[in-house]
């Protein structure tokens, strides 16, 4: 480009000195008046790499738009080993990638948001950064439970770091919050079925809904406390209830207190329901 915009190698060379351009990657610069934000460094190792590497673990995450903290430096994966990385990158080294783990996005090459969190788990120890990677992945539509079994389940061998947490982190996923994965860890812990989680209930054409956790013909919605609270949002909620009723579906709500402070009368009402309503599977 310096080449085609007719800058002789002497003048680059003085301008790069004097520090007017500044290298981001190998042969990828940036002005000293353009901030060095994430994506310059996203777009400079992609140049760089080419389709040598690609986005890694919560890099690829936020590329994706999962709404997750944008990482201090950007991180890419290669097949193979990288004898120079620039300050502000990291590189990663897999013998495990296969075609299927990389996509294209906004013109750079990145893991898929499956493959990504199954990558974050072997770098980032806190559960909790973990679980919210998932949450907010399956929240995005970037992922689903049963891609991310799926791929663990021929990633995840004996001795692959992470690999025991992110098992039992699985274990209470699907929802979409932290709420619903207490929600589901109540259910579990206490022996009940794991439900259906963010499903929309088979119902006549034109009035599919999209509701929580669905265990057979019982609808339960959680809601945190920053949940719908205009007339508007009322008069919705209402409306889908009544629906929801009318299709035979018993439907119950638990707020943020019920599952957090309430949790015994949470999982006798959901035993209760499931014993009693007919056609509960």
């Amino acid at each position: 480009m310096v080449r085609d915009l007719g800058v002789s190698a002497e003048r680059w060379r003085r301008l790069r000195d004097a520090g007017l351009w500044l290298e981001v990657a190998p042969h990828h610069f940036r002005h000293a008046a353009t901030p060095l934000t994430l994506e310059l460094r996203i777009r400079a190792g992609h140049g760089w790499l080419g389709d040598a590497g690609s986005l890694f673990a919560d890099t690829a995450l936020v590329w994706l738009g999962v709404d997750l903290p944008a990482p201090d430096v950007a991180e890419f994966v290669s097949p193979r080993t990288m004898r120079y990385v620039p300050p502000g990158m990291h590189v990663h080294t897999s013998r495990r990638w296969t075609p299927d783990d990389v996509i294209l996005h906004r013109g750079v090459r990145t893991s898929t948001a499956t493959r990504a969190v199954i990558d974050l788990a072997t770098v980032e120890h806190r559960a909790t950064a973990i679980e919210h990677a998932i949450d907010a992945s399956i929240r995005a539509r970037r992922t689903a439970l049963p891609l991310l079994q799926r791929r663990l389940s021929t990633l995840g061998g004996r001795g692959r770091t992470g690999t025991a947490l992110l098992r039992e982190i699985l274990l209470d996923s699907g929802g979409e919050s932290h709420l619903e994965r207490r929600f589901l860890r109540l259910m579990r812990e206490h022996g009940l079925p794991r439900p259906h989680c963010q499903v929309a209930p088979p119902s006549r054409p034109g009035r599919r809904m999209r509701v929580d956790f669905l265990f057979g013909r019982v609808v339960v919605e959680v809601s945190g406390s920053l949940g719908h609270s205009s007339d508007a949002d009322r008069r919705h909620d209402a409306h889908r209830r009544n629906q929801l009723q009318q299709q035979g579906y018993l439907v119950m709500e638990f707020t943020t207190v019920d599952v957090i402070d309430h949790p015994a009368v949470v999982v006798a009402t959901v035993r209760k329901a499931l014993t009693t309503h007919p056609g509960t599977a």
